[in-house]
């Protein structure tokens, strides 16, 4: 008699062959009909890659196995971010049911970024310092205070994003306005002779002043700080003057030196103008009529001159006669 099997469903089994002898017909010798399982295909597992916000940042990958049949995953390689947890089931067993693995990243590390703080001439003038962030996440530096410097210009780079390389930012800076030197020209009661004069400079540049020529007046003394450099307060120069002597001897050194002795016209002479048109006609006097001496003044002056000289000849015999004696 014919005889038929067939194969039972056994969950999470399917069979893997059907035997030869699933049908047949029976015999006076026993036969086994045998039917041989395997493990049924389990759900697939998805594993997706995102950022913390489920954005994906590369295509999903799809794992298919066997019921309880082991599975592992791992994260991709997805230039500029870095895995932020590996997930619970990045290893697990396949079931008959759909799992999802799903790493979440974040964006990688960047390179630093240093700011520097330096002179013209590349001369540091502060410490530098680094910031450090995610790459692509937006950067912003500000210039430090440094006490006698200004900023000269605001680089370029001065705001931005991180990168995968080394990005510097470098404040230039200049030496800072300094106080004003107001120089003034006094006398010695401090009067203003002259208006003042301002100087203006960057700190600890050099500034040189000069005295005024003012006329009537002479530099009594040159002040200590008619050179310098400018500093944060505010310098004074004070130029003192005195006023200007007619003595020439007294300013001049080379006063001691006699001067040639020059003879002036006299005065009182008598300018005499002759007659162009009649040459033979007598000269006549202009002008001043010349000063004639007195004849008082002439008898006075000889009786003075007799009278010392007397005295002389009695001083000289009484001293002949002391000396005979």
């Amino acid at each position: 008699a014919p005889y038929q099997t067939t194969a039972k469903n056994i969950a999470g089994w399917a069979v893997k062959t059907t035997p030869s002898n699933a049908t047949g017909v029976f015999t006076n010798t026993n036969q086994t009909v045998t039917y041989v399982y395997e493990k049924a295909d389990a759900a697939p597992v998805t594993v997706k890659y995102t950022d913390d916000k489920g954005n994906e940042l590369a295509t999903p990958d799809t794992l298919n196995g066997k019921l309880d049949a082991p599975y592992q995953t791992t994260a991709k390689n997805i230039a500029g971010w870095t895995v932020k947890t590996t997930p619970s089931n990045a290893t697990g067993v396949f079931t008959n049911t759909n799992q999802t693995v799903t790493y979440v990243y974040e964006k990688a590390d960047a390179a630093p970024v240093t700011v520097k703080y330096t002179d013209d001439k590349g001369n540091e003038l502060a410490t530098p310092d680094t910031l450090n962030g995610k790459l692509d996440a937006p950067y912003q530096t500000t210039a430090k205070n440094i006490a006698g410097w200004t900023v000269k210009t605001t680089p370029s780079n001065a705001t931005g994003v991180f990168t995968n390389t080394n990005q510097t930012v470098t404040y230039v800076y200049e030496k800072a306005d300094a106080a004003p030197v107001t120089v003034k020209y006094t006398d010695d009661k401090g009067n203003e002779l002259a208006t003042p004069d301002t100087l203006n400079g960057k700190l600890d540049a050099p500034y040189q002043t000069t005295a005024k020529n003012l006329s009537g007046w002479k530099l009594k003394t040159m002040p200590s700080n008619a050179k310098g450099v400018f500093t944060s307060e505010s310098q004074t120069v004070n130029f003192v003057y005195v006023k200007q002597t007619d003595d020439t001897k007294k300013d001049d050194p080379k006063s001691n030196n006699p001067k040639p002795n020059n003879p002036k016209p006299d005065k009182n002479k008598p300018a005499i103008k002759i007659n162009e048109n009649n040459p033979k006609a007598k000269q006549t006097t202009i002008t001043k009529q010349a000063k004639l001496p007195k004849t008082g003044d002439n008898k006075q002056n000889n009786i003075l001159f007799g009278v010392i000289g007397t005295c002389f000849v009695l001083l000289g015999a009484f001293a002949l006669t002391k000396k005979t004696s």
